[in-house]
């Protein structure tokens, strides 16, 4: 009989798996099969584990979830309590790719572009990861006093985004340079006085 740690290690190992084909190869030309054989398992391990290859590819992109929301709770803890250095911690997250392979675009941004189903639990998962990133620039700019948090944290995240795809097209880091020079004016137009 498997013990925890191995049911663990054989789940892992797969999302280890799916990480790897989905990012490097997209999610729709992954089948189970390269997915199994990836991994080192039966497509009957992974359904066990999974039920299907919907329910791999949710948990695929909540292990990115929250391996980002680590990071960023790292970087956040690493600047000071100024509210510019605070939301550049994001830039900064944005631009270090979490992963060992070759920058290709935000995993989350295309998935998204592959899961037609809007039912998907997947895009349940992308959709709460932006909100998450703006809820948390909102907080930042709220608690630095700036009256129209929601709005600017909105503007503050197209920013974001608009950067971490050209970067993906470009396959170059450059479009950040260009989006933390805009989130500081953007937000300095927007702190109160001191």
């Amino acid at each position: 009989m498997a013990t925890q740690d191995t049911v663990d290690e054989t789940r892992n190992r797969i999302i280890d798996a799916a990480r790897r084909c989905f990012y490097r190869h997209g999610i729709t030309a992954t089948g189970v099969d390269t997915l199994a054989e990836e991994a080192g398992v039966s497509k009957r391990t992974l359904y066990n584990h999974f039920g299907s290859k919907d329910g791999l590819i949710t948990a695929y992109l909540q292990r990115r979830e929250t391996r980002w929301r680590r990071r960023l709770a790292a970087r956040l803890e690493d600047v000071s309590d100024d509210p510019i250095e605070r939301v550049l911690a994001y830039v900064d997250g944005y631009a270090d790719p979490p992963d060992d392979q070759e920058f290709r675009g935000c995993a989350m941004i295309n998935a998204a572009a592959e899961l037609v189903d809007d039912q998907h639990p997947a895009l349940g998962v992308i959709r709460g990861s932006l909100d998450n990133i703006e809820r948390g620039i909102e907080t930042i700019l709220d608690e630095a006093g700036v009256t129209d948090a929601a709005t600017v944290a909105a503007q503050v995240l197209l920013v974001l985004e608009g950067a971490l795809n050209v970067a993906g097209i470009r396959r170059s880091e450059e479009p950040f340079a260009c989006a933390e020079s805009l989130i500081v004016e953007l937000v300095g137009r927007h702190l109160p006085e001191r």
